[in-house]
């Protein structure tokens, strides 16, 4: 393997999260979790057969090492081999109720994959057709590199649910995290997501996907502070696992204040504009399909 493939959690992370013009390394990684939550709204609607495919390992993870790297893993950090074993796992049959996606030393180039990521329906046949039918989400998972590093990702508060109510669907994710630490432990983030109010979904595939209304809370657990955001038509392109255009617009909390919005301009590329200061950005987990 080659030195540009054998990169470490860290270094990765040095690639991906320098900006400027004022926004700073720990807002782009709250943009990342909004990548992660967008990426992980496209698979569990796969999943529940509104669009269905089965993506890359990269985007099953409820998380990325860093704001922008799921897509350059995707999309030319690690070429496309097939060779590489996380390409051969693929959600089990439907099992009373559940499907699992389960990684066993599987590698991404110079990456490994040890754990699961399950969607459980409340319909044991695995559907949702009845108004009240819901499928959760959950991750429960450890990437690792040469040198040690790891990213965990864990649901403590339930993972991410979509509901059907007979014409749409209510997107919630009930608590996501994200911790990358280095071979000595130290943190390197911990980034959690979840929704004060669920969002709203409307359209019965990819193509015709927009998400409207509802809160999603981001919050950066080193430095003490989130921002929560609202979605303002986010609209889906039938060849891309996230949104290509709308916005999220919020305002920060805790240790912070402001204002912080994403535009989205593309497949998986936005402006990230926090208090007047903008920066183009990648989002984690978003590429084309």
């Amino acid at each position: 393997m080659s030195a540009q493939k054998m990169l470490s959690i860290a270094g990765l992370l040095a690639l991906g999260t320098a900006c400027g013009n004022g926004v700073t390394t720990s807002d782009t990684q709250l943009a990342g979790g909004v990548g992660d939550a967008m990426a992980s709204l496209d698979e569990t609607a796969t999943g529940a057969n509104l669009s269905r495919l089965e993506l890359l390992p990269i985007r099953s993870m409820p998380g990325a090492l860093t704001p922008g790297l799921g897509r350059q893993i995707m999309d030319g950090l690690f070429p496309k081999a097939y060779a590489d074993s996380c390409w051969l796992e693929s959600f089990s049959a439907c099992a009373s109720g559940v499907e699992t996606r389960t990684f066993s030393d599987c590698n991404i180039g110079g990456l490994t994959l040890n754990g699961n990521v399950s969607l459980t329906w409340s319909d044991r046949s695995c559907v949702l057709v009845a108004s009240g039918d819901s499928v959760t989400r959950t991750g429960d998972f450890t990437v690792s590199d040469y040198q040690g590093g790891a990213l965990s990702i864990t649901s403590p508060g339930g993972g991410q649910e979509l509901t059907f109510n007979g014409t749409s669907y209510a997107y919630a994710v009930n608590g996501m995290e994200r911790v990358a630490t280095t071979a000595s432990g130290a943190k390197l983030f911990d980034i959690s997501t979840s929704t004060t109010t669920p969002l709203g979904v409307s359209g019965a595939s990819r193509a015709a996907r927009v998400v409207n209304g509802g809160t999603l809370l981001v919050q950066h657990n080193l430095l003490h502070y989130n921002v929560a955001l609202t979605p303002d038509n986010l609209a889906w392109s039938a060849d891309c696992n996230c949104p290509v255009s709308g916005s999220l617009n919020g305002v920060l909390g805790g240790s912070a204040s402001g204002s912080y919005t994403i535009e989205l301009t593309g497949c998986g590329t936005a402006t990230l504009t926090v208090n007047g200061r903008g920066e183009n950005i990648e989002l984690d987990r978003c590429g084309s399909i």
